[in-house]
């Protein structure tokens, strides 16, 4: 899946397609920058909050229903990054108590 899809839908205005791919860039680092990483789902929240309340019921409720999936791989790739984030603070935590155990 290409960076200008994987977050976008046919739906999907250029503006927010561009922070899409902003997300995706920090998804894909090799370290990924928490810090920019919430910034840049708060900015797409914020912009798709706004967008939603210009559109009509009809098309309102179409863009929604198409970013279901769109929000279900995002909340899915930060769901790996917390995991992958907690077994390495786990593996922190056992070395330290290894550490102090020959002390």
């Amino acid at each position: 899946m290409s960076k200008e899809d994987y977050l976008s839908h046919a739906l999907t205005p250029d503006e927010l397609g561009a922070i899409n791919q902003s997300i995706y860039a920090v998804l894909e680092a090799s370290t990924v920058d928490d810090e920019a990483l919430r910034r840049l789902v708060t900015q797409r929240d914020e912009f798709i909050q706004s967008h939603l309340a210009t559109l009509s019921a009809n098309d309102r409720k179409l863009f929604a229903e198409s970013e279901i999936p769109i929000n279900n791989r995002l909340q899915s790739a930060v769901k790996a990054l917390f995991t992958e984030s907690l077994s390495e603070l786990s593996g922190l935590v056992r070395g330290l108590k290894a550490v102090k155990k020959y002390k």
